[in-house]
């Protein structure tokens, strides 16, 4: 009898053990934190601006049902490069980074980079999207795309010599952030140095490079304006793309009200947030250096820009027939992207 109790004690709490979970496990199981890894110090302004805010609103619009931690400066591994390999392996949830430091990944992707395809970061972005579905996604397969953009157009930095004329260029070992601006300042007769930009500060200050080919928005943070003294604006150089990409397989675990929710808040409309950001924080680079008296902001003169863009839109043409040998549909990506002869 007291054995037949006993089981009718199991049978009961077994009983109710799967009611609470009937009724409150769904809840408890759907929670979910996603990690977000970038290379920049946490006080930069992607991470307090974009990132942050971000996953306070996805936190809100789920009841913390999803929530996003953020892990900067490399927490989750060092190097900006292999930030898109960390989405893919799983290694972060989400990452940030640059396509240009994976060239070979993003040939179409990066075609912005190349002189006179969009006035300015925001239509360069909005038009990105534009033909995302027909010509990009086919580089993003391996994961769930949240966000590409692009930034402000990169200017030349220098510690030393000041750039004033095309001619100025030749012999200066320059800074570049991927192979496709490589090609536009070998073409300008320097010699490119494939670099990220956490390592800009050290080369330029201690003479491994001469000048930088970066956006002005590192002025103020990545510190540049504390070490480059020269920069020379006025050429029609491409822009830099970011993405903010986030693993597959965690993106298919989610549910669909957590994916309805990442939908929402990302994409396009999130895009352009970025866009508008590297804009207003490159002019505000700018400003910084344009005072004060310890720093010169040069503007080559309409000459020097129409020698310069026709050396650089020669070399454009070079570089879109490579990648048209190698099956990348480059002059029709180019015309979808509005770009200018």
């Amino acid at each position: 009898m007291v054995r037949f109790s006993k089981i009718v004690c199991y049978v009961v709490v077994a009983a109710l053990v799967l009611v609470g979970s009937l009724v409150i496990g769904p809840t408890v199981g759907s929670t979910e934190e996603l990690r977000i890894a970038h290379f920049m110090s946490p006080k930069h302004p992607m991470d307090r601006f974009l990132m942050r805010p971000w996953a306070k609103e996805i936190a809100k619009i789920t009841n913390n049902d999803l929530t996003a931690r953020i892990y900067p400066g490399g927490e989750l591994g060092k190097g900006p490069r292999a930030q898109f390999k960390r989405a893919v392996d799983g290694v972060a949830d989400i990452t940030f980074g640059l396509q240009g430091y994976t060239s070979k990944q993003f040939p179409r992707t990066t075609l912005i980079e190349l002189p006179s395809v969009a006035p300015d970061g925001i239509v360069a972005t909005k038009r990105l999207w534009k033909i995302y579905d027909k010509y990009l996604a086919v580089e993003y397969k391996r994961v769930k795309t949240l966000a590409i953009w692009g930034a402000e157009s990169p200017i030349l930095m220098t510690k030393n010599k000041a750039i004033r004329k095309i001619s100025d260029i030749k012999g200066l070992k320059i800074r570049t952030p991927s192979k496709g601006q490589a090609g536009l300042i070998r073409a300008l007769g320097a010699t490119p140095v494939a670099m990220p930009v956490t390592r800009m500060y050290n080369a330029l200050n201690t003479g491994v490079v001469d000048a930088l080919m970066v956006p002005p928005s590192v002025i103020l943070s990545f510190k540049i304006g504390e070490v480059a003294k020269y920069y020379t604006t006025g050429l029609p150089f491409g822009r830099s793309p970011f993405f903010l990409l986030m693993n597959l397989s965690k993106w298919e675990s989610l549910s669909a009200s957590q994916k309805a929710a990442i939908n929402k808040t990302t994409g396009r409309g999130l895009s352009i947030k970025g866009a508008k950001f590297y804009e207003k924080a490159g002019a505000k680079g700018l400003k910084s250096v344009s005072k004060g008296g310890k720093h010169e902001v040069i503007t080559f003169s309409p000459d020097e820009v129409k020698k310069g863009t026709a050396i650089l839109l020669k070399a454009r043409i070079k570089i879109v027939a490579d990648l048209e040998k190698k099956g990348i549909p480059a002059k029709a990506i180019l015309a979808a992207l509005g770009a200018r002869n």
